[in-house]
């Protein structure tokens, strides 16, 4: 057998295992890593804009102001083709899709935190939200199917989880701006002797 024969046997095998039409569509599994490699950095760049404001004695007898800012990473969970299910259309209609872990975080380190008045504070994994999104490469769009709150009360030293539910959005950042006003609303009210709110 030539090694010309070989190397095309090869080809339509991988294509079989990825459910793939053609070689071009091989290469496009290296797509997923360098969009979410650009999203993270937009994500990174636009949560800067916002900051966690927490208000409170925490302890101490005089009440104290801090902001903390929001950091965010990003994990690479899998990538997948599908075939749409379409009376007409053949593989070329394969879609590329991939999903992500989201980690959204109060940064309240030594070097992130920030003490208005009074005496520091600390309020370490106050506040972590975690996502699982999937986009769709080729028609772009994107769902969220799960998505967690997880809130540390910094007087009980309780850990609170809660689901904030899914959903999809054509614009994810947007999407995420809202998850993180939203969490903080319906927690921070609920703790008695401080107050919380993103400003």
């Amino acid at each position: 057998m030539k090694k010309s024969q070989l190397r095309n046997i090869i080809k339509e095998e991988i294509s079989k295992m990825f459910n793939e039409a053609s070689e071009g569509e091989l290469i496009d599994i290296y797509k997923p890593t360098r969009f979410w490699d650009k999203f993270g950095e937009r994500l990174e760049k636009d949560i800067k804009n916002y900051k966690m404001e927490a208000r409170g004695s925490f302890g101490g007898p005089e009440w104290s102001k801090v902001e903390m800012p929001f950091g965010s990473r990003i994990q690479y969970v899998r990538s997948r083709i599908v075939q749409p299910r379409r009376m007409f259309g053949g593989s070329d209609d394969n879609e590329l899709l991939s999903i992500v872990r989201i980690f959204i975080k109060a940064l309240t380190d030594e070097q992130y935190q920030e003490v208005k008045e009074g005496g520091k504070i600390n309020l370490d994994d106050i506040m972590t939200i975690t996502m699982m999104v999937e986009v769709d490469h080729g028609r772009g769009g994107f769902t969220i199917d799960e998505s967690w709150c997880k809130w540390y009360h910094p007087f009980t030293g309780k850990v609170f989880k809660f689901n904030l539910g899914g959903g999809s959005t054509d614009d994810l950042l947007d999407y995420i701006e809202r998850e993180i006003k939203f969490a903080v609303k319906k927690r921070g009210n609920r703790i008695k002797g401080a107050a919380f709110r993103v400003v």
